[in-house]
């Protein structure tokens, strides 16, 4: 979303601070329609606000940089979100988490560094390195998706390209 370069269909939000899904439906619904979803787990809120999917999770990592003022909304630093796509490539690898990854090296925080940012957030890059890196050239199930509707026009075999490229330099120094 900060960087333009797709198309969002969902609004996730993640909190330090446990919640009652109640409250904050009540306050969504002083701003605006919300729809609540589906029941979920505690500290988790799924549903449609104003028409637009909507998720709010507790999240106990902390932001490791000062997170940046948009239309009066608090969105998490490019830093914060390369380390937490990641995490997410490593945990199921949509096309959206890799072309994310890619424009977010892009835009500046290269594949190394987001490497280094996934440390001080998770404190696992040691424990998670091999995963890390060969999670990174796994595209068999982001290949059963539908790519998304982009804003800045990619081809989805140059962002594997990148990845394999990338890998490669990730094995030569960590592996």
């Amino acid at each position: 979303m900060q960087f333009g370069h797709r198309i969002s269909v969902d609004f996730d939000f993640f909190t330090p601070t446990q919640f009652k899904s109640a409250e904050i439906v009540d306050r969504l619904n002083k701003i605006g329609k919300f729809v609540f979803q589906e029941a979920a787990e505690k500290n988790t809120l799924l549903g449609l606000f104003e028409n637009v999917k909507f998720s709010l999770f507790l999240y106990k990592y902390p932001l490791i940089f000062k997170p940046i003022e948009y239309l009066g909304v608090y969105l998490a630093d490019p830093k914060d979100i390369a380390a937490m796509k990641l995490a997410a490539i490593m945990d199921r690898g949509t096309k959206k988490d890799f072309i994310d990854l890619f424009f977010l090296n892009k835009n500046g925080v290269s594949i190394e560094q987001a490497f280094g940012h996934y440390d001080k957030k998770y404190k696992s890059l040691a424990n998670n390195i091999y995963s890390l890196v060969k999670s990174l050239s796994y595209f068999e199930d982001a290949e059963k998706l539908e790519m998304p509707e982009m804003i800045e026009k990619i081809n989805w075999e140059e962002v594997k390209e990148f990845f394999r490229k990338e890998v490669l330099k990730l094995a030569d120094k960590y592996l």
